[in-house]
């Protein structure tokens, strides 16, 4: 007699080949109340053994060769019945998960303000990745920052004035793989941060119909955080005299202010400075022929987080 059964599952799979030249993680899983998982889509056999010779495996029989091995395409409870050695009929619950975790970010301490996935932080502060997964459960989670290689790791720590790009991504128990998600965090202040995708017009203040979708977000962060304080400023190439450059900056700055206070972002919180020519970014200084592209990196529009009283 079979006595209590125990449940095996031996799976054929087709390769998978997982980003980073990481190992096919295995497409089973059993949890710590014995309840098996399986990834949808991938054949699999189902096997018994006895309790007293757990080596000797039974394949569970089928009068339908299709159905071995059995492939699940439908996310959730599935069962598999079969016959212990009296022919008694033994049920099996099977779970059955095709949908990849989702992925989160939450700051555990000094996050300012942020915007969909751009985050404005203190410097040292700490993040923490978090995956969720309703079914087999995350196995691990895997973060780059600027481009390192993707480590399992779930806390983030962010010590210096800087930029950050980090991007993750998760995987369950049974191999699905999430999408790679990323986030700009911007450790912001006193910290100077370059507003992309801001242009004027040559020789002008007037800001430019491609500038005003950038701008438009920046309203929005600045409503959702209104104790914020910003200084907004503006640079020149270097090409031309260095009094009008430091003139048209500074024009350039009070456009970008007035912009802000058009859509209703009080002035009281606004302060703006032009630089012109003397804070270049590369090597374009006057007598140096550069093309337009290095010129335009100098061309740019910053803002700086205030510091809180």
């Amino acid at each position: 007699m079979f006595g209590k059964i125990i449940f095996f599952i031996s799976l054929i799979i087709s390769t998978v080949h997982i980003a980073f030249g990481q190992q096919n993680p295995s497409n089973m899983y059993v949890d710590s109340i014995g309840q098996v998982y399986v990834k949808t889509d991938v054949p699999a056999y189902f096997f018994v053994a006895p309790a007293d010779n757990n080596a000797t495996k039974y394949i569970i029989p089928t009068n339908d060769a299709r159905t071995n091995p059995m492939i699940f395409e439908d996310n959730g409870l599935h069962y598999i019945q079969t016959t212990d050695a009296t022919n008694k009929p033994v049920t099996f619950k099977i779970f059955a998960d095709g949908i990849a975790p989702k992925i989160s970010i939450k700051f555990k301490k000094g996050l300012l303000m942020s915007s969909g996935k751009r985050f404005y932080v203190d410097e040292g502060s700490i993040a923490e990745l978090i995956a969720k997964d309703n079914y087999s459960g995350v196995q691990n989670i895997f973060v780059s920052v600027d481009g390192s290689e993707f480590t399992p790791t779930k806390i983030v720590s962010f010590e210096k004035v800087s930029d950050y790009q980090v991007k993750a991504y998760a995987i369950d128990n049974v191999g699905n793989v999430s999408d790679t998600v990323s986030y700009r965090v911007i450790t912001a202040v006193n910290a100077i941060v370059k507003i992309n995708n801001i242009y004027f017009d040559i020789n002008s203040n007037r800001l430019r119909p491609e500038s005003k979708e950038e701008l438009n977000e920046f309203v929005q962060v600045l409503n959702e955080y209104p104790e914020i304080k910003i200084e907004i400023r503006a640079h020149t190439d270097s090409q031309g005299d260095s009094q009008y450059n430091l003139q048209l900056s500074e024009r350039r700055a009070e456009a970008v202010v007035e912009y802000l206070i058009q859509r209703g972002i009080y002035n009281n919180r606004l302060s703006f400075k032009g630089f012109g020519d003397t804070m270049l970014v590369n090597e374009c200084t006057k007598g140096v022929d550069c093309s337009d592209e290095k010129h335009q990196e100098n061309r740019r529009v910053e803002f700086r987080i205030l510091p809180m009283k």
